[in-house]
């Protein structure tokens, strides 16, 4: 078989000794993985047709599992064949925009007797992370294909709580800009982006949860008396992640609720404004108009003071409109 660096095959030996398959050696893990106390560990990073052409002659991946891998973008599921258990589930990964608040990589797991395989398209941080634990550790991480599973999938899960603590400070940061008075149309822009991200975020991570309670529910040979609280226990970590999602979500309805109120009371203050000056400005407009009238009698006409004493109505009428909305803060 030549040699191809997507793969990385790992062996746990009986006694915790750990064993990397190099490429040439591949062909051999359907007979390795069915001796007993072997756990046989496949990653494979953005795979070709000839991964797929491994999968199948090596694991027996049901033809229907190798369609999901060439469509990808599939919705977290557990799906069940002879002998062989398939978790499709996503992680949260570094951000390839500046802009952009998280990335979801979606993650393959095949689990049968004595073997674990991943299939991957991005740089995993959960896969990583396992990776060396197990290669420290292969006899506490990898006793049985279920506690590697789990070990992968706990380490997806957690992931996403530094996300959601981001998010939090995100979106406290939001609140205080918008009681600070910031711009409207900015920040409502920012709210409505993480809105639709939480969205996302709530679409992959709901059906992860019901991933989580199927593999407890159902009886299969990946979960058994050892491996079952571990389960548990991702079970609780991923309904603990969609709370704080969902408390996120009422947060930042909460947010645009404030938002659309500061606004509006905004915009009152500005018509109160407007409306203050409009008054102040017609009253004189209203004595200048009376005396611009094109009457021949009008005795103001003729009289020496008429002049200033005009003026000085508008300017006491203006100061005192202005007085009078300045003490009921108009503006």
């Amino acid at each position: 078989m030549p040699t191809n660096s997507n793969r990385t095959c790992l062996a746990r030996l009986p006694g915790g000794e750990l064993k990397e398959l190099s490429a040439r050696e591949h062909d051999t893990i359907d007979s390795l993985r069915k001796k007993p106390d072997h756990v046989v560990w496949l990653d494979i990073a953005s795979p070709t047709a000839d991964d797929l052409k491994l999968l199948h002659d090596e694991f027996s991946v049901h033809p229907l599992a190798l369609e999901d891998i060439e469509k990808r973008r599939q919705r977290p599921k557990l799906d069940t064949y002879a002998e062989q258990q398939i978790i499709v589930t996503y992680e949260v990964l570094e951000p390839s925009e500046p802009d952009q608040h998280f990335e979801l990589g979606e993650l393959h797991l095949f689990a049968g007797p004595g073997y674990v395989v991943s299939v991957r398209w991005h740089g995993s941080p959960a896969i990583e992370e396992v990776e060396g634990r197990f290669r420290d550790r292969p006899d506490a991480v990898a006793r049985t294909p279920g506690s590697l599973v789990y070990a992968i999938l706990d380490a997806a899960v957690d992931g996403y709580f530094p996300l959601l603590d981001r998010l939090t400070d995100k979106i406290e940061d939001l609140e205080e800009r918008i009681l600070a008075g910031g711009r409207s149309n900015d920040t409502l822009r920012i709210i409505l982006g993480l809105k639709r991200k939480l969205l996302e975020l709530r679409r992959h991570l709901s059906p992860q949860r019901d991933v989580a309670n199927a593999v407890l529910r159902r009886d299969l040979p990946l979960v058994d008396d050892t491996s079952a609280p571990y389960f548990q226990d991702l079970y609780d970590h991923t309904i603990r992640v969609l709370d704080q999602l969902d408390l996120q979500r009422d947060l930042l309805a909460s947010a645009l609720e404030a938002n659309l109120s500061v606004t509006s009371n905004n915009l009152n203050a500005i018509m109160k404004r407007l409306t203050a000056f409009t008054v102040i400005l017609m009253v004189p407009t209203l004595i200048a108009g009376v005396y611009g009238m094109n009457f021949h009698f009008m005795p103001e006409l003729s009289w020496p003071l008429g002049y200033p004493l005009a003026l000085g109505v508008m300017l006491l009428a203006m100061v005192g409109s202005a007085l009078f909305f300045r003490a009921r803060d108009w503006f």
